[in-house]
C-alpha cells in the first residue's frame, strides 16, 4: 500500500478528494480520474531504461514524475492506491491477444479485480485501448460512453474481455486468482527488453477518454470517435515540434528535450520500417 502522504499525493495528482468509504461509486470516480491523468506509454522502454515495479519507484515515476506507464506500472499504482483506501483488490494474471497468439501471452497483462459484498469489478488502467469505467464482472456487453466492451466466461476461473472493434480488434483473457506483483517481473523484463516485443519496436502513447480514444504509434496519431462521421481519423506527425506538442497537449507528457529528440528519431525509423514492410507485403500479394 501507499503511505498516507503518498496516497494524498496520488489523490492530488488525479484531482480527487479522499473518498469516505470504498464504494463502487468511489471506484468508478478513481478509475476515471486515474485514466484521465496517467497516459499509457512506453517511453522508458524506448529509451532503454529499466522498468521497476517496486511501490516507491512506481510512485516516484507516475505520481511525482508526471509520467504514465504500461500495464504493470499503471495497474500497480492503481492497486496500491485502492488498497490504501480500503478496497479489496486482486492482481490477476492476464494475457492480451491469447485468442490469436496462444498461451505464450499469459502474464503479459496484469488486470485488477476489485471485490465488493455485492459483486466484483474488472478495473484496468493498463490497456491503452481499454475502458474508461471499471466493468462489473458479469457476462455480456457493457456500454462505457460510446464504446462497447464484452466480458465472457471461458470457464469458471477464466474470463475474456473484448475491446470495441472500432478501437481495435483485441481481447485479453484473465483469471480470478490473486497473484503477487512479483510474479509478473519475468514477463515484464521480457516485454520491456526483447527486440521482438511490440513495446520495444514501437513508440506508443495511448489514452482512453470519456467519449473517444487517442493513440500515438511512432508518427501516426489516431483518434477513434464514434460521434464523427468517419468514426476514426489519423494523421502523420511531420516534425519534432509537432511530435513534442502532441506529447504535451494531448497526453500531458513533457520529457526532457534530449529524450524527445531520441524518441522522435526512433519514431521516424519505425515509421519508415512499417512503410517498407507494408510495401513488401503488397508486392508479394501482387505476384
Amino acid at each position: 500500500m501507499f503511505t498516507s502522504s503518498q496516497l494524498d499525493a496520488y489523490l492530488k495528482r488525479i484531482g480527487l478528494a479522499r473518498p469516505k468509504r470504498p464504494t463502487v461509486d468511489a471506484l468508478v470516480r478513481i478509475h476515471r480520474a486515474h485514466i484521465d491523468t496517467f497516459p499509457y506509454e512506453n517511453l522508458d522502454i524506448q529509451l532503454g531504461r529499466p522498468i521497476r515495479l517496486e511501490a516507491d519507484l512506481l510512485f516516484a515515476k507516475l505520481v511525482e514524475g508526471g509520467r504514465g506507464g504500461f500495464c504493470y506500472e499503471q495497474n500497480g499504482v492503481l492497486a496500491l492506491a485502492l488498497e490504501s483506501l480500503g478496497f479489496k483488490v486482486d492482481r490477476v494474471v492476464g494475457g492480451v491477444d491469447m485468442k490469436r497468439e496462444g498461451l505464450g501471452n499469459w502474464y503479459n497483462h496484469m488486470p485488477l479485480v476489485v471485490r465488493f459484498p455485492s459483486g466484483r469489478f474488472l478495473a484496468d488502467a493498463g490497456l491503452g485501448t481499454g475502458f474508461h469505467d471499471p466493468l462489473p464482472l458479469k457476462e455480456g456487453s457493457h456500454r462505457v460512453g460510446p464504446f462497447n466492451y464484452g466480458l465472457w466466461r471461458q470457464r469458471d476461473d477464466l474470463w475474456r474481455c473484448t475491446i470495441d472493434p472500432r478501437i481495435q480488434d483485441l481481447s485479453f483473457d484473465f483469471g480470478l486468482v490473486a497473484t503477487a506483483s512479483g510474479e509478473f517481473a519475468e514477463k515484464c523484463l521480457e516485454l520491456s527488453t526483447s527486440p521482438e516485443s511490440g513495446f520495444v519496436r514501437t513508440v506508443t502513447v495511448q489514452q482512453p477518454r470519456a467519449d473517444h480514444n487517442l493513440a500515438l504509434r511512432s508518427r501516426t496519431l489516431t483518434v477513434t470517435d464514434p460521434a464523427r462521421p468517419e468514426g476514426k481519423r489519423t494523421r502523420i506527425l511531420e516534425n519534432l515540434d509537432e511530435f513534442t506538442r502532441v506529447l504535451e497537449r494531448e497526453f500531458g507528457l513533457a520529457p526532457p528535450r534530449p529524450d524527445v529528440e531520441a524518441l522522435w528519431e526512433k519514431a521516424c525509423d519505425q515509421h519508415e520500417r512499417r512503410l517498407a514492410e507494408e510495401a513488401e507485403k503488397a508486392a508479394r500479394a501482387n505476384r
